[in-house]
């Protein structure tokens, strides 16, 4: 064996074994904050140099592999990607990234021709072999490059390698990944001037939004959109998620004490809700399509026991990618009837309709125009969300002689709506006016809570 390489591994043996050690014996969780620090620095240069040389070997193995060699097969394996999760323990999807950027870092090399072919991103692959950054870096600084590298000037793109690989150099700290992106795609940018044609095409072709099949509960989404659309929809998202720059959570005390109820939902969830709250407002929006734009539409097909004790399933014709009927808890079917137009469908075991009633509950323009003026926003204490992102709840439920009346409609927005019932909030009119009562959690005096009027404040006299 070559003696470099056996002590090397040598090497490496002893600082696993001394890296392993310290993980078993639990000190690190009692060390001291510079001592926690210096282990993490070090930690990733070991983890930016074990990258490189799990790149570096990636590009051996499978050069190898192709040769009359063939070392995938003389190391009893099917391919260079088995080698490596083999020797590496790495998944699949692991080692086909260290494949692409040992591509991306090829050395030079000769070709049939005679002609040497230059290395694509040489200063960036000394980076990567001296630990100046890891697979990550790489991968951040070398993709935008890739997408315009055929549309560009060599020597303009050289100049841009060596200019991210000095970036990696100029600090003692490791240059983080979000630096190197977005610098690398400000320089590709200012290259590929004549190619926001071309990428706009592209995108318009691959532009896509898929509904899965149901799974557990939920429907999964996939697709791409556009940038100016994703925008657009993050904007909303925004708004509806802080309408007024104010931390979402129920309150009831005042704002500078802390908050011990707020809001616990994930950002992914807010950002689900508002997307319900979003197309939940559509319906009203102005100028839409009359078959598209009327309240939502219902189809309820259970037997008439469930409808009429409100518990069981109800299903949603085409709600994920089989477009079939998909079963939904009927408290979710209560939910988007309660704004539209219900239909309970009722069979018989053999499939006969034995019953089809139709149950209309749509607020008018007009009616909610007057609660609007009202209420301002959703009527739950301490959620901001302004009234063109709120649903009209039914104080009193309409199956149960409720009034489709403004004195019997409170402003809601899509998540307290969707889950009031289970959260144990309660909602009454007085005189006209809504009142809040809370879970017994959150005020243990269980006090109705006033939500209007809400006009502005008036000065104070003589000021």
């Amino acid at each position: 064996m070559n003696t470099t390489m056996e002590r090397t591994r040598e090497t490496m043996a002893h600082a696993v074994a001394d890296l392993r050690s310290i993980l078993t014996s639990g000190t690190l969780g009692e060390a001291s904050r510079e001592d926690v620090l210096g282990f993490a620095i070090s930690v990733g240069d070991m983890l930016r140099q074990a990258e490189a040389a799990a790149i570096e070997l990636t590009g051996v193995i499978e050069k190898r592999s192709a040769t009359a060699e063939r070392f995938d097969v003389s190391s009893d394996c099917r391919s260079a990607n088995e080698v490596l999760q083999r020797t590496t323990g790495a998944a699949p999807t692991t080692v086909k990234r260290w494949s692409r950027l040992a591509a991306t870092i090829k050395p030079a090399r000769v070709l049939s021709s005679g002609e040497e072919k230059p290395a694509e991103f040489p200063a960036l692959r000394e980076a990567l072999t001296t630990g100046a950054i890891g697979a990550d870096g790489l991968e951040a600084a070398t993709r935008p490059l890739r997408e315009i590298k055929d549309r560009v000037n060599a020597t303009d793109l050289a100049e841009v390698d060596e200019v991210l690989a000095a970036m990696t150099t100029t600090t003692g700290a490791p240059v983080m990944c979000d630096t190197l992106r977005d610098a690398s795609l400000r320089l590709a940018t200012d290259l590929n001037i004549t190619g926001a044609e071309d990428e706009e095409e592209k995108a318009f072709r691959g532009r896509a939004l898929r509904l899965g099949v149901k799974r557990n509960g939920l429907v999964p989404i996939t697709g791409q959109l556009v940038p100016d659309v994703a925008g657009a929809l993050s904007v909303l998202l925004d708004s509806i998620n802080n309408p007024h720059g104010q931390p979402a959570g129920v309150k009831f005390r005042p704002s500078d004490e802390s908050d011990e109820n707020a809001d616990v939902r994930s950002m992914a969830q807010r950002n689900h809700d508002a997307l319900g709250t979003i197309l939940a407002a559509v319906p009203n929006a102005p100028d839409m399509p009359t078959n598209g734009g009327g309240a939502p539409v219902l189809v309820i097909h259970a037997t008439e026991d469930t409808v009429r004790a409100g518990e069981g399933w109800a299903t949603i014709p085409g709600a994920d990618a089989t477009g079939t009927d998909v079963p939904v808890p009927f408290a979710a079917a209560k939910h988007v009837g309660c704004g539209g137009t219900i239909q309970h469908l009722t069979t018989a075991p053999n499939g006969r309709i034995v019953k089809l009633t139709i149950d209309k509950r749509v607020f008018s323009t007009d009616q909610r125009r007057a609660i609007s003026h009202r209420d301002r926003s959703c009527v739950v204490p301490g959620c901001h969300t302004p009234a063109r992102w709120c649903e009209i709840h039914h104080v009193k439920e309409w199956s149960r002689g409720g009034e489709t009346d403004v004195d019997n409609g409170v402003l809601i927005c899509w998540h307290h709506h969707r889950f009031i019932d289970r959260m144990g909030w309660d909602i009454r009119m007085n005189d006209g006016v809504p009142e809040v009562r809370p879970p017994d959690w959150i005020d243990p005096t269980q006090s109705w809570q006033p939500t209007g009027p809400r006009a502005a404040g008036r000065p104070k006299r003589g000021a």
